[in-house]
């Protein structure tokens, strides 16, 4: 993954070509119909904002052919240097095991102890039978019970340790409001070629084939009509929420976008 802290130029190039022009940050974004704080975002490398690789190129393309570049170097660099297309995370979970708790060995002295209990039983058993083995004791006389062992004495064993309780997780931030947006913002992400026809508020301004890669922004008062020629292939974002491909592959489709949604007419 590129470095975040290091620039690629990109931002420099954009910034001295723009003031070389004398244009102001916010006349370039009157003209390109674009939020300042876009444009501010390419002049500062913060791509990570746009939300994605094609939204970021797409305005990157857009600013540099308005100042007068070309934008196949910025691209290529773009894609060099910040593009996420190849970059393959790896893996940050680890192979994490916890260890068995061994149970601590028994002290010595038990065993001293067991040893001097079999002792004394064993006198216990010959002084009962007097001097016979124990299989030779009469019917009266019981053999004497077996000494107890380590496991039968709850008093020889040591208690486990307690696991320790798990730190409670810090509580998540709530995440910033969505500025709310006054009209229509439509951002149009063209996945596959294919030709459309713009009416923003009554007033026609795009009629032409798009080619993959490319995207488009309008804003509008009241609504902002668009003619897809293949609507499969053309990805759309109202007011900031994404609405996915506006139709099936080749089925031209219009559709109408307005503050309170979409209308296909």
């Amino acid at each position: 993954m590129p470095d975040q802290d290091a620039t690629t130029g990109i931002g420099a190039t954009l910034r001295d070509a723009r003031e070389a022009t004398g244009r102001s940050i916010e006349d370039v974004a009157l003209t390109l119909r674009a939020r300042v704080s876009q444009l501010e975002a390419l002049e500062d490398e913060a791509f990570d904002t746009f939300g994605g690789d094609v939204y970021a190129k797409g305005f990157l393309r857009s600013y540099a052919q308005e100042l007068g570049l070309d934008p196949a170097p910025l691209l290529a660099t773009f894609r060099r240097e910040v593009g996420h297309d190849s970059v393959h995370a790896a893996s940050l979970v680890g192979d994490v095991s916890t260890p068995k708790q061994r149970r601590a060995a028994p002290p010595a002295w038990i065993a001293w102890l067991l040893a001097i209990v079999v002792v004394l039983a064993g006198i216990a058993v010959l002084g009962s039978t007097d001097g016979r083995a124990p299989d030779q004791a009469s019917p009266e006389e019981p053999v004497g019970s077996p000494p107890p062992t380590a496991e039968e004495d709850p008093d020889d064993s040591e208690p486990e340790p307690e696991p320790e309780p798990e730190p409670e997780p810090e509580p998540e931030p709530d995440p910033e409001p969505e500025p709310e947006i006054d009209g229509v913002e439509l951002f149009l992400a063209f996945e596959s070629d294919s030709w459309v026809r713009v009416i923003v508020d009554d007033t026609p301004v795009l009629e032409q084939t798009i080619t993959a890669g490319e995207t488009l922004q309008f804003e509008a008062e009241r609504e902002v009509e668009v003619r897809f020629g293949n609507p499969g292939g053309v990805r759309a974002t109202l007011n900031g929420e994404d609405l996915g491909p506006q139709g099936s592959p080749g089925q031209p489709v219009t559709v109408r976008f307005t503050p309170d949604g979409v209308e296909t007419v």
